[in-house]
């Protein structure tokens, strides 16, 4: 009697496709976990409730920022002007905020409406000018920092009555920024996979030549992706100058948070491949909390900030080097 050959069974199989298939992101999912363990056993406070809300509350700043790198790196560009576009936010909300205090919401609206000009012009000198991402957005960011400094040198102004809610506000036992970024990554999930400007992003990335010649306008579609980025950065301007209750003109990464740095490293992190093409949303988070539990451990621990600078470095040049090995792989 002949014997019967074993098949794997359909659940098996949907498990290998799955694991296959998500296996960057499992991987990133579980280098997480691994650094929430060291950060409990080099630190007692590090379960704290108390710093369990303060990692939550910086990942929202990085969160936030991260999002609109995705979109950028996801068309193949990148954005070093997110840090200055933070700094400029600030100084100036809460500097209008203290001459205007009855206005908040207009005063939102003109920032947003500046993170759409610096967008703009963003986009218009990689697409127009043909200037190098890399370039184009380190110019700008140099022009931004500069008219920030010009503004002054030193902490200034005063936020609106109540507009401290938006950092420190909660919704039952959860935080209220906590909610607007969980929001903000629902949103750009859809955006990305379950939209024509979603799918155009990634092509783009992917060959932007062979992106315009399958129809795709491919101007419009960078545009979009550098106006996304620079008005997630004007929300996080926003978010910390609730938090900080002034406008500092060196919180975007002179002396505090690279913004800049941190939010490239998420994104790489989470393995939106650099050049464009293949990354999500979902790996950009995983990034970030990375970035910030690191931060934090460092800082319970008592680790330089100079020293922070250079793991953050290292953690790049691996993210990046792992990633294209698994490319040159496939």
């Amino acid at each position: 009697m002949a014997h019967e050959v074993a098949r794997p069974s359909y659940r098996s199989h949907t498990l290998k496709q799955f694991f296959d298939e998500n296996r960057d992101l499992l991987t990133i999912y579980g280098i997480l976990m691994l650094i929430l363990f060291i950060g409990t056993v080099l630190s007692p406070n590090f379960r704290s409730a108390a710093n369990l809300f303060n990692v939550l509350r910086q990942a929202v700043a990085l969160g936030m920022v991260s999002i609109g790198q995705t979109f950028v790196i996801l068309s193949g560009g990148i954005d070093l002007s997110v840090g200055a576009t933070i700094s400029l936010v600030a100084v100036y909300t809460a500097g209008l905020m203290k001459l205007y205090p009855t206005m908040t919401w207009p005063i939102v609206l003109l920032m947003l409406l500046m993170g759409l000009a610096i967008g703009l012009f963003n986009g218009s000198l990689v697409t127009r000018l043909k200037i190098a991402p890399f370039i184009a957005t380190l110019a700008t960011g140099s022009i931004l920092q500069g008219l920030v400094l010009l503004n002054g040198k030193r902490p200034s102004g005063k936020i609106a009555p109540g507009w401290n809610y938006f950092a420190e506000g909660m919704v039952g036992p959860v935080p209220f920024p906590v909610i607007i970024l969980a929001i903000l990554i629902v949103l750009a999930i859809i955006v990305i996979h379950r939209t024509v400007l979603g799918r155009n992003i990634i092509a783009t990335g992917g060959s932007e030549l062979i992106a315009r010649y399958s129809g795709i306008r491919t101007t419009l579609v960078l545009n979009s992706a550098y106006i996304i980025c620079s008005i997630s950065a004007v929300l996080t301007g926003l978010f910390i100058t609730s938090r900080m209750g002034i406008g500092d003109p060196q919180v975007g990464g002179l002396s505090y948070d690279r913004f800049d740095l941190d939010s490239i490293a998420a994104v790489l992190i989470g393995g939106t491949r650099l050049g464009g093409g293949k990354g999500s949303v979902i790996g950009t988070i995983a990034g970030v909390l990375i970035v910030t539990v690191l931060n934090n451990v460092f800082n319970l621990v008592g680790v330089d900030t100079f020293y922070q600078w250079i793991v953050k470095g290292i953690i790049i040049l691996i993210a990046v080097a792992a990633y294209s090995i698994r490319k040159s792989a496939d």
